[in-house]
């Protein structure tokens, strides 16, 4: 048997590849540990996997934070870094796949002073800081953008979550369909703007609208001609995609690289305070791609309307569809598992 450790931590766009190479490893055999944070969302996904160990620590973030958050933080990492050193040890761990986020510092370096291999998968267009931090260590770094020509970096795609499959319980009739997602946490703009945006089309439409946890309070109200379906959380978002014509979403690489493969576009909207401005950079890259156009914050909600309008009117949306994705990540998760059973076995 095979034991590794996989580290991911707090959003969507971290924990689904993180689950989908997990659950590409399980295939193989491996023995899976998942170090994590203990969010809502992640107390949410962890419920659906019985074979994984979930260990989770009270750990957060560094960047953008107040001093007495940034303070907590550099107390408990070395706390969490000695533990982790436990876990290697008792657990007999041969490697540690970390995917983003502040928990992969302590346990990344946690790894190295263990003397284990350390591989890296960046999800998004711009190297997160805590991947930065640990790519010089790592043997391997796997990416989902084509962001380094680093012989150490490996571009796969991001790997996919398995998900389990039910009925979509919204109305089925000719109108459009449109997927409104904020991502795993939801986003206050979509949740503000895009009914009002949609509602000045006087269109009918079919829209599913994925809000956020503890969110749907702050959805604006949709006209009558849309027959809209609220969700805090989509487990099954791969088959909601399918389902529309087109997304208008939040530019997480997770969500990005998700709608991409199934051929679908979207209307594009960048969090503006996204760490390195990231979300704006993964839009470009899809924008570039002929896979959805960008739409920032800044600018009117007419404008807004006007482009879904345009969309719409002139089919633009049908080109989206037959649209090659620019990234293959249906691979991904099975990719890594190779390079690193090619280190193992070299042993």
């Amino acid at each position: 048997m095979k034991n590794i450790i996989i580290c991911a931590a707090k959003t969507g766009g971290h924990i689904f590849p993180a689950l989908g190479f997990a659950e590409e490893a399980l295939k193989s055999n491996y023995k899976i540990t998942f170090i994590s944070t203990n969010t809502d969302l992640e107390k949410k996904i962890f419920k659906q996997n019985e074979n994984i160990d979930f260990i989770q620590f009270e750990l957060d973030g560094f960047r953008g934070k107040g001093i007495t958050q940034k303070l907590t933080f550099l107390i408990k990492l070395p706390l969490i870094f000695f533990q982790v050193i436990s876990i290697i040890i008792s657990k007999k761990i041969s490697s540690v796949v970390c995917f983003g986020g502040f928990i992969t510092v302590p346990v990344g370096f946690a790894t190295i002073f263990s003397l284990r291999k350390l591989y890296l998968h960046e999800q998004n267009s711009v190297v997160g800081s805590s991947n930065r931090l640990l790519s010089i260590f790592a043997k391997k770094m796997f990416t989902a953008f084509p962001v380094s020509k680093n012989k150490k970096y490996f571009f796969i795609g991001n790997p996919a979550n398995i998900q389990n499959k039910k009925a979509i319980d919204i109305n089925q009739n000719d109108n459009l369909n449109i997927l409104v997602t904020g991502g795993s946490q939801g986003a206050d703009f979509l949740n503000k703007h895009i009914p009002i945006a949609l509602n000045a089309l006087n269109m009918k439409l079919n829209v599913i609208h994925q809000c956020g946890l503890a969110k749907i309070q702050n959805v604006s109200k949709y006209n009558q001609e849309i027959n809209a379906s609220i969700s805090e959380f989509i487990d099954n978002l791969g088959e909601y995609i399918e389902w529309c014509d087109f997304a208008i979403c939040r530019c997480g690489a997770g969500t990005l690289s998700e709608i991409s493969q199934k051929k679908r576009g979207m209307i594009m909207i960048p969090l503006p305070a996204s760490i390195d401005n990231h979300q704006y950079f993964n839009a470009v890259f899809y924008e570039e791609n002929n896979q959805g156009k960008i739409f920032q914050e800044k600018d009117s909600l007419d404008s807004l309307s006007y482009l879904i309008s345009k969309i719409i009117h002139e089919k633009i949306y049908l080109n989206w569809k037959k649209k090659v994705p620019p990234i293959d990540h249906s691979r991904a998760a099975s990719l890594m598992l190779g390079e690193i059973h090619k280190d193992n076995a070299a042993i």
